[in-house]
Parts: structure tokens; sequence; C-alpha cells
């Protein structure tokens, strides 16, 4: 009787070890797949800045944050016949930016608390920043916590 006491303390605690491992990956996997959301929305606002060069001090100064404010409209060139000239393209890309920020697009929040900046560095150097909220595991609080990343793009026109 004992013997099977000892055997099923000894499975509970790998079941136990098995489930961590489990939940683990999961929380990894939700991480890298925020990252790679975040690396898609600043690649995408790199190749609109890059199609739309010569409108470069449009794209630079602008900041986005999802959790204080609304996306921008998409301004009215954008869907009148006679479309929109580079400077109203300029418009149109950072609102269509900012509404994926947002989650506007579909309604689907790609990254949690995201925040996105364009800055112009000079010389055509641009940096393109998107920020979020990603849970990682705290050694010191022994739990998971909110912590802020950044993914920043760097790029010559």
């Amino acid at each position: 009787m004992i013997e099977v006491l000892v055997t099923l303390v000894i499975v509970s605690v790998g079941l136990l070890g098995a489930a961590a491992m489990v939940i683990n990956g999961l929380e990894s996997n939700r991480n890298a797949y925020l990252r790679t959301q975040a690396s898609i929305l600043a690649y995408d606002m790199a190749d609109r800045i890059r199609a739309n060069g010569a409108q470069l001090a449009s794209y630079t100064g602008f900041a986005f944050d999802s959790t204080g404010e609304d996306a921008p409209d998409l301004p009215g060139c954008f869907t009148s016949d006679a479309g929109c000239d580079s400077a109203g393209l300029a418009n149109a890309d950072l609102a269509q930016w900012a509404g994926a920020l947002e989650g506007a697009d579909g309604g689907v929040v790609l990254l949690p608390a995201a925040q996105g900046a364009i800055v112009d560095a000079g010389g055509g150097d641009v940096t393109i920043t998107v920020s979020w909220i990603e849970s990682q595991w705290d050694d010191d609080d022994e739990a998971f916590a909110d912590q802020a990343q950044n993914f920043v793009l760097r790029f010559n026109l």
C-alpha cells in the first residue's frame, strides 16, 4: 500500500511539472506572437514611408497611443474618385497605421496597449518605435508581471 502511495506522489509531481512547462510554453508563444506583430506593424509603416518618401516631413513627429486616443480619421480624398495627392496619402497612411495599432481594422487588437512613434533622425534616417505591454515571469515576485516592450526599426530612405 505504501508503494502505491509513493508512486502516486511521484506521478503527481511529474504531472504538475509537465503542466507548468505547457503553461510556460504557451506564454512564450504568445510573447513571440506579439513581437512578430510589432515587427509587421513597424515594417508596414516603413514601406509606406519609402513609397511616399517625398512627404517624409508629413510622417515624422507622428505619435499614437491606443490607450488614450482614437485613431485619426482617413482623409476624404482616400475614398474620392480623384484620389489623394502625396500629402493626403501620408495622412491616410498614418490613419491606417494608427488604426492597426488600435485594433480598429477588423476589431482585432494586435498588441495590448500599443503605441507607435515616427522620428526623423536627420539625413534621411527614420526611426519607427512600436511599444506594447506583455506578460513576463518575474523571478523576484515569483509571478507573471506586465512589462513594457519596444520594437525599434531604423532605416534610411
